[in-house]
């Protein structure tokens, strides 16, 4: 059906900006008394049917846009005829029955395949997906949305950003807007980077995670230091740093035990796939020195913090900072001579 459509997919940023893009043009063309916006949640048949088969108001098309798939229980009547719950008819007789000026547009980014009604509907809509986007595509769309902006940027800028931000387009769309109004009609630079974008908590994880199984512990001193100054406090940095050092520790013991692919690593451990694969070749090559010197450190520190032997409030972080330090450069060096 030409005048049916469907929106879905898992990258709801870009589901939802079409969804704005189509609802803002409607409104210019037809005026705001030809579009409806409706829930799905409790609609029955008949209700969809009244919405979609009245006409336009001194208009050529009316939009009614549908959030979510209405679930239609059918039953077989006695004639036959197949049945909504309080007599409607079904998805497919209701949307049979769409005037011709009407355009009907769902939006359900994860749809129930199982329904009768979702069924029918994929069956008879224009389906438009929705998919995350990455690698190069995503790097596209960020020069894409700065240009959109007015904005120069240099070459580097849209690669930072993903390792700052991640790859959540909304998250995104947010940072370079900040940056366009920052920048103010310059070059938006590497710097303002630094100045202006945090790094999300998961991405503070793997870039840290990268820094210590890669023996970078005089880095991971410095990417810690540029959180502190960018807002990130010393104490959510330090419980990042735990978690790490725990994470070692696991996979170094199923290591130990004759453990060596990453997925055994993940079921005896428990350990997440990205900690598993950073960890693994310095779990296989760190000194059981090394590991019992960075342990007596961490341990001798946080007991020190939770005793109030060291600072560690939001007003006075240097120690907490100090100890940081201390622990991540006694953190097990990589042999690069392994394999």
């Amino acid at each position: 059906m030409e005048n049916v459509f469907l929106f879905t997919g898992e990258n709801s940023y870009l589901l939802q900006q079409e969804v704005i893009r189509w609802m803002r043009e409607f409104r210019e063309r037809h005026g705001e008394e030809n579009l409806t916006r409706l829930s799905a949640d409790g609609m029955t048949p008949s209700a969809l049917l009244n919405e979609v088969a009245s006409s336009p108001f001194i208009a050529e098309r009316r939009l009614v846009v549908v959030d979510e798939i209405p679930s239609f229980s059918l039953e077989e009547s006695v004639t036959g005829r197949r049945k909504g719950p309080k007599g409607g008819l079904s998805m497919r007789a209701a949307l049979e029955q769409v005037h011709p000026q009407v355009i009907v547009l769902f939006i359900a980014p994860k749809p129930d395949r199982r329904l009768t009604s979702t069924k029918e509907l994929l069956e008879l809509a224009t389906v438009r997906t929705f998919v995350p986007l990455s690698g190069e595509a995503l790097l596209r769309w960020i020069q894409q949305t700065f240009r959109d902006a007015g904005t120069q940027f240099e070459p580097a800028i849209p690669a930072l950003l993903v390792e700052q931000v991640g790859e959540d387009q909304r998250k995104l769309a947010q940072e370079i807007a900040k940056l366009a109004l920052y920048a103010s009609g310059r070059t938006v630079t590497s710097r303002d980077i630094s100045t202006l974008v945090f790094a999300s908590s998961e991405q503070t994880v793997w870039r840290l995670l990268d820094l210590l199984g890669e023996g970078r512990a005089q880095e991971a001193v410095l990417y810690c230091r540029q959180l502190l100054r960018s807002g990130e406090s010393a104490q959510s940095v330090w419980t990042i740093f735990l978690w790490i050092v725990s994470s070692l520790v696991a996979i170094v013991s199923a290591a130990g035990e004759g453990t060596t692919g990453i997925q055994g690593i993940m079921q005896a451990t428990g350990v997440k796939f990205g900690a598993a694969r950073s960890l693994l070749p310095l779990a296989r090559s760190c000194r059981k020195e090394q590991l019992k010197d960075l342990l007596l450190r961490v341990t001798d520190a946080d007991i020190s913090l939770k005793t109030g032997v060291w600072k560690a409030g939001a007003d006075s972080e240097e120690e907490l900072v100090a100890l940081l330090d201390r622990c991540l450069l006694s953190f097990p060096q990589r042999n690069t001579r392994e394999g």
